[in-house]
């Protein structure tokens, strides 16, 4: 197995563009569902505690299109902010 020589080495044959490429992408996609995760926290919240079933399903349909939307547009975690905004001060109107 030391007499292998096909496996990469550091300087000669990694892929460094793409592996950073892989990188961003895998940072971009945490963050997103990140920030969506914690709208369905708040859609919980409005539809358990306050009882406002309504707003909490129009807020869950406004975050996946978010998401959705950010992932394609490459505007990531920054599509679903003002969703993110608008159901916090729903949580604290309501």
């Amino acid at each position: 197995m030391a007499d292998d020589h096909s496996a990469a080495t550091a300087d000669n044959g990694m892929d460094m563009p793409a592996h950073e490429a892989t990188y961003a992408a895998f940072i971009a996609l945490t963050e997103t569902s990140v920030v969506t995760l914690i709208c369905i926290v708040l859609e919980l919240v409005l539809w358990g505690l306050k009882g406002q079933g309504a707003i909490a399903l129009i807020g869950f349909v406004l975050t996946i299109g978010a998401a959705t939307f950010g992932s394609m547009s490459g505007l990531t975690w920054r599509a679903v902010l003002p969703v993110l905004v608008l159901l916090g001060l729903a949580c604290i109107v309501l």
